[in-house]
């Protein structure tokens, strides 16, 4: 069944949360899916996107009045596809009560939606231990996207082998990579202060550096490309899915 999503960026600190709710932000809108974003937290890193038409982002504070918020904007917004939550890391305990106090699971299904948790993850036991305390709350009732952050190794050691990734795969969670971006280019795309997508167009930007972006969004979006089931997770099924960037942006 073919149901709206509410995405929900999760896990430890500085794992790449924001990075990545900002590239399935540029993916989206380049697919011209219904999208809105929140924000959780002090900083808010999906500001960039904030000047772009048609694209709400918005504070979601883990309360009863930010519960009231999100759930009027899900009901009054029909043409809503995709609602994109980007929370900060170690905020599992307010996320788990937000969850329950306000029936959430139940409420959203309600609506028409499913909830994605998308837990990018490093090398280090911290990311496992987090996403099973993710899963043993959430169970079934969300689909799982484990994000290899190849920033920080190409080897997951304490992940790959542990019991976590066996209950979340036998609940059809999948994997995807994100490719390692040189720091320096990343940060001097992060000083621009626009989305990526606009970044790998902007000539004021070096040549070398805007192609290392659109191959690094290239290789990210590829995969969810070639795998319905991912592609399915992100709600990207509402449109026929292709790729976001264009060399013609060059």
């Amino acid at each position: 069944m073919l149901r709206k999503r509410l995405l929900v960026t999760a896990g430890d600190a500085r794992v790449g949360k924001s990075t990545v709710a900002r590239l399935l932000l540029d993916l989206l809108l380049e697919k011209q899916i219904s999208v809105r974003a929140y924000y959780n937290g002090n900083r808010n890193k999906l500001a960039p996107y904030q000047k772009i038409e048609n694209l709400g982002v918005e504070e979601l504070q883990l309360s009863r009045g930010g519960a009231d918020n999100l759930l009027i904007d899900l009901e009054s917004l029909p043409d809503l596809a995709v609602v994109v939550t980007d929370l900060p890391g170690q905020h599992l305990s307010a996320f788990k009560f937000f969850v329950e106090e306000f029936l959430l699971f139940d409420t959203l299904a309600s609506l028409g939606y499913r909830m994605t948790a998308i837990h990018p993850i490093s090398h280090r036991r911290d990311c496992v231990e987090y996403l099973q305390e993710l899963s043993n709350f959430c169970g079934d009732n969300v689909d799982y996207i484990v994000i290899k952050n190849n920033h920080f190794d190409t080897h997951f050691p304490y992940y790959d082998v542990s019991k976590t990734r066996s209950s979340i795969e036998a609940l059809g969670a999948v994997e995807v990579n994100l490719a390692n971006l040189s720091l320096f280019v990343y940060q001097q795309c992060e000083d621009c202060g626009i989305p990526y997508s606009q970044v790998i167009s902007d000539l004021k930007v070096n040549t070398f550096y805007r192609h290392l972006l659109f191959n690094w969004m290239e290789s990210f979006y590829r995969q969810f490309a070639l795998d319905p089931k991912a592609s399915n997770y992100l709600g990207l099924n509402w449109q026929n899915y292709s790729s976001t960037a264009s060399e013609t942006s060059f």
